[in-house]
């Protein structure tokens, strides 16, 4: 119901520049405090001083508020419409178009719901983004805008209360329908490895051999698994693009035990002291002997974490640094082991795109997701948990396995039916020993992705359109 008061204020509003500025400021306020801790992450990764780290994030808040203004002047200016249904219409296809630095959805409100939210392998999140809001409009709606002791009143409750029971009775058929495809599915023995090298210790070079150390003896303890997986920049020193093989020491300090070996690094191509020289953050596979078998290049680069935006432009500031940034790979490539198992690699933010996971799955047949993360740079704060919740849809988007394998944490597994089955407590050096279904077949939401979010996107444009026309023609 958290809408409800923003909708009484757009209502109350004296004409629509002061409806918009409501809907910003509530947006403002919202990423103020959903997103505190981006000025620790400014402030460290990109070497800003504090307060100037705490100016960008304040404009930060203040562009990405402008998604709430826009929903508050459609609202205001066009109206709740039949049924109440016209702000679920126009929130999706904000939600859908607007671009956000971490793309959350008004869904996600609801991720311990799951009967509510398995429609994600039908629409991605905005089916449930939908309900929840056409829920909201229909309370305010009953509030203080339908006349009272009208019949017509309880109409968009009614119709509502049919989507609402289709939607958990189509929630609670999937989820028995794939716990079965679960029981009977392969399943792959994994051992992910969660260093917790804290940020001031990662990239010093004092302390390159005590950080490799700490992900090894981890290592060393691990049996009986398949594949072991260590995160995002486990290793730190620079490798080349075309590495053929991890030196035989290396290797042999590990005790694999036959085990494959997934894990993160940065590389390069080109010439280290040339103009030609490209960094990328990479994920390889090898085989238990330390040859390389795959590797893939994080293609979605995260502001303020792998490069600054214009940081060009701040660089020529004084006291302003200048961060060199990544390269985005062009690519999919799948990390494939024998028996046909075909691993996504999705490296730290890419857990959050939810193109890259369809993709993986539609166009190259993935079949498991592995998430290699470094989320040190968020510090002791509510971004690890957000970042692993939010990435819980891709599980049930695609009806994959998704391992998340971090430095800091959250280290954890979730199953195809979006439940976080284990997770290790963060900032603590440990290992998660785990099987994870490897699940087969495509989804509607693979195979057509973002249908439902483009058909009330067009939807929602007609009636916009049609409303000027009607306001802007002479009457007759």
């Amino acid at each position: 119901m958290a809408f409800v008061p923003l909708f009484w204020a757009v209502d109350q509003a004296k004409g629509l520049r002061k409806a918009a500025f409501y809907g910003w400021l509530v947006g403002f306020i919202a990423h103020l405090l959903g997103f505190h801790w981006l000025v620790y992450t400014i402030n460290v990764f990109g070497g800003f001083p504090y307060p100037i780290s705490t100016v960008v994030f304040f404009i930060y808040a203040a562009l990405q508020g402008i998604q709430m203004a826009i929903f508050a002047f459609l609202v205001r200016g066009v109206g709740f419409g039949p049924w109440q249904i016209f702000p679920a219409l126009f929130w999706v296809s904000i939600e859908f178009l607007f671009p956000l630095l971490f793309p959350w959805h008004l869904a996600n409100t609801q991720n311990s719901f799951s009967w509510f939210i398995q429609t994600a392998d039908l629409a991605g999140p905005y089916g449930a983004s939908f309900l929840l809001m056409w829920f909201n409009a229909i309370i305010a709606g009953a509030l203080f805008k339908a006349a009272p002791g009208t019949k017509a009143r309880w109409t968009p409750a009614a119709l509502f209360t049919v989507c609402l029971i289709a939607n958990l009775t189509y929630g609670l058929v999937r989820l028995k329908q794939v716990t079965t495809q679960m029981n009977t599915a392969p399943q792959l023995t994994v051992a992910a490895v969660q260093g917790n090298i804290g940020v001031g210790m990662k990239w010093d070079p004092k302390q390159m051999n005590v950080n490799l150390d700490a992900h090894t003896k981890l290592t060393q303890e691990i049996d009986g698994v398949q594949v072991v997986i260590w995160p995002e920049s486990a290793i730190e020193e620079w490798l080349p693009e075309n590495l053929q093989a991890l030196p035989p020491k290396f290797v042999e300090s590990l005790r694999l035990k036959d085990a494959y070996f997934i894990f993160g690094t940065r590389s390069y191509r080109g010439n280290p002291k040339g103009p030609d020289l490209r960094a990328f953050n990479t994920a390889f596979l090898t085989d238990p002997k330390g040859r390389v078998l795959g590797r893939y290049h994080k293609q979605v680069l995260l502001a303020f974490g792998e490069y600054i935006p214009f940081s060009g432009l701040l660089g020529l500031l004084p006291g302003m640094p200048f961060v060199e940034g990544f390269t985005a790979g062009d690519s999919l490539r799948t990390l494939d082991l024998p028996g046909g198992i075909k691993i996504a690699p999705l490296i730290c933010y890419e857990d959050l795109i939810p193109e890259l996971s369809r993709g993986f799955v539609r166009e190259k047949k993935a079949n498991l997701l592995v998430n290699l993360t470094n989320d040190a740079w968020y510090g002791n704060t509510v971004a690890p948990w957000q970042h692993a919740r939010l990435a819980q849809w891709r599980a049930i988007e695609t009806r994959r396995s998704l391992l998340r394998v971090t430095n800091t944490g959250v280290t954890g597994f979730i199953n195809a039916k979006g439940e976080m089955v284990e997770a290790l407590p963060i900032f603590t050096p440990a290992v998660l020993k785990t099987r994870v279904q490897i699940l087969e077949g495509e989804t509607l939401y693979v195979r057509f992705g973002d249908w439902f979010a483009w058909g009330i996107t067009f939807l929602s444009l007609g009636i916009i359109l049609v409303h000027y026309m009607r306001r802007s023609s002479p009457i007759r």
